[in-house]
């Protein structure tokens, strides 16, 4: 009995203490549950939910009811903390709270919590996802009312409308409460969302007169009336409260005011609440701006329509194809073409209304064409089908747009293709076209050197022979080549038939001329040895250039062709021993100082010779090599001189002129070796044998033709073998001669003539097998030098050029003789031409310059080495060679044309932009080809850089227009064009430009890329400038909250 009753005391005591202990830890999970609590309340969640896990954490040994009642509040908070921290843990953890406690009232409670939480943050579908689980019995009838408008508002803002409805009406069933107005507002909506009208202007007139909804129904019953397009009800209705400021959105009621007048027709009314709204709105809808740019239109508000339609050029739908339509309207109307001319080919770049496309490709061919920009024009003309409208106007302006197009090649293609869709034949105003654009091509590809294209075409034209002076220019192109390629007899029949013609036309071009003609036909006749017939046409060239003198404008015809066709003149006079006549023109040349007069000086000394008069024909020659030592006939006038001195017995008196020649002359002129025989003669004759000796040595140090050199042999031979009795110098002297060993010569003469035969004859094949047996078998041969010459004319002959080039490269390292300056000018051609061996045809032309006295091939060398250091990249020597080239009065428009190119586009390389402008001005005022089109452009682009955007912007739309025949520079000029659009803030042009650009180019894949990055970089300023709304549709709406019980 005692240890039952001292039993009691202890488990009474350890029942105290583990109540303690409980007491003690519920107090704990108390303060902490408390905590988090009012941490929750004050928004600060994340050490809130650290509280109420530590309250679960300090209650989970314990059992109890109550315990588990307590864990599931903290876990239900702590569910609530994480959601609203945004932790991806937070919906886990409330679906399973919400699982785990289904269907306790913790249940229900975490439900309409977890919706009213995604409720009030706008995340509407997952409110929805709560609200519509949670139980409804036994709710409350306040609770449900706010939960009904609550489903009924979420769906409303997911547009699902019908059933935000259905909630709606449950709440507006209760007839009062804090939620009848907003259901009867929102349910008002939902009908006007759903264009039932009259249901949304039922709903809305309930709440009219409720303070929190009357500054918005206005505009909504504004909507509902021009909805039902009662526009003349919305004036009635809205445009009293058009400026009421108590009202909410009252831009958009003047928007609808504006609209109703705008579909009454009535723009000027419409325009000041249309701008009104435009004014105060950041950014508009596409429909939105198209309405108030038109209306100004309309209204003649030109420059204001460009400013509000302008933003459309980038919409790709059918109101941006009408934007542009109507903006291109408006650029006309204030004179700003080339812009409307951007927005034409907006327009009918679109395909949503193919009138309107239609109509804006034809207008824009138009303005093209008008604005010079024939390239765009006939791309736009192509295009249009038999079928169209448009078609027979279409073709009719392409006829005359490819009259004035500059890249004829295309435009003969398009005339073809016009061609083949017409079964073969052409309309008579496309014949005219076609006969035109034919000598044009022709005419282009003479000037790039393509003689047999050029006269395929030409040739082409004349069947078409519709114009009778563009047939005659197509005549005079065909006798030009024909006679460049020496067919003189084929060029003479040319000739004779456009003389002919123009006997019954007049105002032709001046390269094309009568003058120029006659002058041609004469050459024509010299060249067959028809001096009497030539003079008659030397003689019509000059009579003729001489009455019009004062009509050319280019120099070189009037003083040039003048110059020479009176020097032929003077020919063919001397050629039938009729001096005074032969004097006459001789003196004009003179006395004119035409090119090569110094030709006449030395004639009319050989005209006082040959009248016997020889004192006269010294005084005269000595006074050409006096006064015109650079004379390409001062050598010829020294060995003149000293053969006439010789022929008077003044022997004595010729030494100097012809010591002169052997020493200024030597490596120059082929006449030295005559030099070096004559002062052998003259010393033989005075008795001076080692005089004539040395001389007569001299020749063959000198490459000697093997009749200069047989001659010299022959004379040596005397004087040893006769004279002296020295038979054994001869012979030694002759074995130091390469290739005169005394057994071989009869056989070095046999094998040489063997292939000089088949040379002659024109068997180069053949000739150049004899030629190369020849140089294998007598390496010091006596006819070495003209067989290595000849074997490389014959490799010319038969296209193997490489092997040609090495034959002169041996001429040129034997230096001077007679071939030297022929092999140094061939070489030269195929070095350039054939090789691509720039820095080898530099040297060559360079050496050429100094290794003739002939005035033209002294030009011919200056240029071909200019030409060869600018492609060798030689900078210091094409300033100095393209100076002279410019500066030579013997250059043809199109060479000035090149050497000016070379200058300015050295100096542009090296921004001396000072020397630059005036060197490529030059260019394009004498010529037109692929350098000018890039002249073009690099004197706009200096002027880009420079900053004058004016002028440079001029001038890419001159080079749109003028370059038209090389697309790549033209496409470089649209390039800079959009850089200067751009610079100038003009981004719209910019970004049109580059459209265009991609259009119609790509035939260079970098000048394509080039425009796609920057189109793309301007498309990203519009976009950020722009007051256009691109923002897509949300699937939620967007509104302003208006209160009511949420």
């Amino acid at each position: 009995m005692t240890k039952k009753v001292l039993l009691l005391p202890l488990l009474l005591l350890s029942f105290l203490s583990l109540w303690g202990q409980q007491t003690a830890v519920y107090t704990e999970a108390n303060r902490a549950f408390k905590r988090g609590v009012t941490l929750y309340e004050q928004g600060v969640l994340a050490k809130a939910k650290r509280e109420f896990q530590k309250a679960i954490d300090l209650t989970l040994p314990i059992n109890e009811t109550a315990a588990e009642s307590f864990r599931t509040r903290a876990a239900l908070y702590m569910a609530k903390c994480a959601v609203e921290l945004r932790l991806k843990e937070g919906e886990v953890m409330t679906m399973d709270f919400i699982r785990s406690f289904r269907p306790d009232p913790e249940y229900q409670e975490a439900l309409m919590d977890m919706g009213n939480y995604y409720f009030n943050v706008g995340e509407y579908a997952k409110s929805l996802e709560f609200y519509n689980e949670v139980p409804t019995l036994g709710m409350s009838k306040g609770a449900l009312t706010q939960m009904r408008f609550r489903q009924g508002y979420s769906n409303f803002a997911l547009k699902e409308f019908n059933l935000a409805k259905s909630f709606f009406r449950d709440v507006i069933a209760e007839a009062d409460g804090d939620y009848y107005a907003p259901s009867n507002y929102y349910m008002g909506l939902s009908s006007f969302f759903e264009q039932d009208y009259a249901q949304a202007a039922s709903s809305l007139q309930i709440v009219e007169n409720n303070p929190t909804y009357r500054p918005y129904i206005p505009f909504y019953l504004t909507q509902i009336l021009f909805a039902q397009k009662k526009y003349q009800d919305v004036i009635a209705y809205a445009e009293p409260k058009a400026n009421d400021k108590g009202i909410r959105d009252l831009k958009e009621i003047q928007q609808l005011v504006g609209q109703s007048y705008f579909e009454l027709g009535n723009y000027q009314r419409a325009l000041p609440y249309l701008e009104y709204y435009q004014e105060n709105s950041k950014k508009l809808r596409e429909e939105e701006l198209y309405q108030i740019g038109y209306t100004q239109y309309q209204t003649g508000n030109f420059q204001k329509a460009i400013q509000t339609l302008r933003p459309l050029s980038g919409a790709e739908s059918p109101i941006g194809q009408n934007a542009m339509f109507y903006l291109a309207d408006c650029y006309l109307k204030v004179g700003q073409k080339n812009n409307a001319l951007n927005a034409l080919a907006a327009a009918k770049r679109l395909n949503f209304d193919p009138l309107i496309k239609e109509e804006a490709s034809f207008n824009y061919a138009k303005l093209a064409y008008e604005l010079n920009q024939p390239r765009e024009a006939v791309a736009t003309l192509q295009d249009f089908a038999p079928n169209s409208r448009y078609y027979q106007d279409a073709q009719r302006l392409l006829a005359d747009v490819l009259l004035n197009y500059r890249d004829y090649q295309q435009s003969l293609e398009i005339i073809n293709d016009v061609r083949r869709r017409n079964g073969g034949g052409l309309p008579p105003q496309m014949q005219a076209t076609y006969q035109k654009v034919a000598v044009n091509r022709g005419m282009q590809l003479l000037q790039n050197n393509e003689n047999q294209a050029a006269r395929e075409i030409l040739q082409k034209s004349l069947e078409n022979p519709i114009d009778l002076s563009v047939q005659a220019v197509a005549l005079f192109w065909l006798g030009d080549v024909a006679h460049r390629e020496k067919n003189y007899q084929e060029s003479a029949q040319y000739m004779d038939r456009f003389l002919g013609l123009t006997r019954s036309i007049s105002n032709l071009p001046e390269e094309s001329s009568v003058a120029t003609a006659n002058y041609i036909q004469g050459y024509n006749l010299i060249k067959q040895d028809n001096y009497e017939r030539a003079r008659g046409f030397f003689q019509a060239a000059v009579d003729g250039i001489n009455r019009n003198r004062g009509q050319y404008r280019n120099d070189k015809i009037a003083n040039n062709v003048l110059g020479d066709a009176t020097l032929r003149l003077g020919d063919s006079y001397f050629k039938f021993n009729q001096y005074d006549n032969a004097l006459r023109y001789y003196n004009e040349a003179i006395d004119r100082k035409s090119a090569n007069f110094d030709y006449a000086i030395y004639q009319k000394a050989i005209i006082e010779g040959l009248r016997g008069r020889r004192t006269e024909e010294i005084v005269s020659l000595e006074r050409l090599t006096r006064d015109f030592p650079g004379s390409e006939f001062a050598d010829d006038a020294l060995l003149r001189i000293g053969q006439t001195y010789q022929e008077i017995g003044r022997s004595n008196d010729a030494i100097p002129h012809l010591q002169n020649l052997v020493t200024k002359y030597r490596g120059k002129s082929p006449l030295v070796n005559q030099g070096f025989l004559a002062l052998g003669l003259i010393n033989y004759n005075a008795g001076n044998y080692d005089g004539a000796i040395n001389y007569y040595k001299q020749v063959f140090k000198n490459s000697p033709e093997p009749t200069e050199a047989n001659l010299a042999r022959a004379s040596l031979e005397e004087i040893y073998v006769k004279d002296l009795g020295k038979p054994g110098e001869y012979f030694a002297f002759l074995e130091t001669i390469p290739g005169y060993k005394v057994d071989n010569l009869k056989r070095d003469s046999v094998n040489f003539r063997a292939a000089e035969i088949k040379y002659e004859n024109g068997d180069y094949p053949r000739a150049i097998e004899g030629y190369t047996s020849y140089i294998r078998s007598f390496p010091q041969g006596l006819y070495l030098s003209t067989a290595y010459y000849h074997r490389g004319d014959a490799y010319v002959a038969t296209q193997q050029y490489s092997l040609a080039l090495k034959d002169y490269d041996w001429l040129i390292l034997q230096g001077a003789g007679k071939n030297y300056a022929k092999a140094l000018e061939k070489g030269a051609v195929i070095a350039y031409n054939s090789e691509l061996d720039f820095n080898k045809a530099f040297r060559y032309y360079s050496d050429l310059e100094k290794a003739t006295t002939d005035e033209n091939l002294i030009f011919e060398a200056q240029l071909g080495a200019m030409r060869s250091a600018y492609r060798a990249g030689n900078k210091a020597a094409v300033a100095s060679l393209a100076q002279k080239v410019a500066s030579n009065p013997r250059a043809n428009a199109s060479q000035i044309a090149t050497a000016n190119f070379y200058i300015g586009k050295q100096a542009f390389d090296n921004n001396d932009f000072t020397n630059a402008i005036p060197a490529l001005q030059k260019v394009i005022q004498t010529s037109d080809n692929e350098q000018t089109a890039e002249a073009r452009y690099l004197i706009a682009f200096i002027n880009y850089k420079q900053r004058n955007l004016d002028r440079a912007q001029q001038l890419c739309l001159e080079a749109n227009q003028k370059s038209s025949a090389y697309p790549f520079w033209v496409a470089k000029s649209v390039l800079l064009l959009a850089d200067v659009f751009a610079d100038k803030g003009d981004l719209y042009n910019a970004k049109a430009v580059l459209e265009a650009l991609l259009e119609n180019f790509d035939d260079d894949k970098d000048v394509v890329n080039t425009a796609k990055t920057r189109l793309a970089q301007i498309n990203k300023q519009i976009e950020a400038s722009s007051p256009l709304n691109k923002t897509p549709e949300s699937n939620v709406l967007e509104f302003q909250k208006s209160g009511g019980g949420r």
